[in-house]
């Protein structure tokens, strides 16, 4: 039996303030795709081995802080680009909406939270 997980962040104020300054901001800066998903977003991000490793500290910071989202990462073959899908219940792509607008690129057909 699985229990819906309040969708809230556990970082204080300056923590977020932190982590968006560096981590997001680093993570938003390396995805060259942005896409639109039923309850959160998709990214794609070079398969760069620093890319890798970069994905990997984001899922692993923000399941400590955020513990009802949820990562699917697909690696393709020969170091090829990286897909990322973070999503969960319902309310979780305007809680990501809302973390993401601040260092998303300009709005376009790749990009579904700059507005």
């Amino acid at each position: 039996m699985s229990r819906e997980l309040p969708i809230a962040c556990t970082l204080s104020d300056a923590q977020l303030r932190l982590r968006e300054a560096t981590l997001l901001a680093q993570f938003i800066a390396e995805a060259t795709v942005f896409e639109e998903l039923e309850e959160g977003y998709g990214f794609r991000i070079p398969g760069g081995t620093k890319q890798l490793e970069l994905v990997l500290e984001l899922m692993s910071a923000e399941r400590e802080c955020c513990r009802f989202l949820a990562f699917n990462l697909y690696a393709a073959p020969d170091r090829g680009p990286l897909s990322l899908q973070i999503s969960g219940p319902t309310g979780t792509k305007e809680f990501l909406k809302s973390l993401l607008k601040r260092h998303a690129p300009p709005s376009g057909p790749e990009c579904g939270f700059s507005g």
